[in-house]
């Protein structure tokens, strides 16, 4: 979830992956986490166990960075079909009212 402290405008970075026991989802959540500019997280997973993840970020800048090390580790830890089954888009938060929305399950 977006820290409280936070207000729009702000960035998403939305992006899903499939159920993995290397728990690739976790993983660069946590990665997420250290990057300066991460504001919180919100995740839902479907049926098969694919997650689907909205990360809030305060600048581009911090997402670049963040995407460059979640990239190294999809290419460490994940397979071939899991980096093509690997999804990321971008948005910008611009009102409150678009913060939490569309993540439920």
């Amino acid at each position: 979830m977006l820290h409280a402290s936070s207000q729009p405008p702000c960035w998403a970075v939305i992006f899903s992956a499939p159920a993995s026991p290397a728990d690739l989802t976790g993983r660069m959540l946590r990665l997420a986490s250290l990057q300066a500019g991460y504001l919180g997280a919100d995740s839902v997973q479907d049926d098969s166990g694919r997650a689907f993840t909205r990360c809030y970020w305060d600048n581009v800048d911090a997402i670049a960075a963040w995407r460059m090390h979640a990239e190294q580790l999809l290419s460490r830890v994940g397979s071939r079909e899991d980096a093509l089954q690997f999804a990321l888009q971008i948005d910008r938060i611009s009102s409150p009212a678009d913060v939490g929305s569309g993540m439920k399950k």
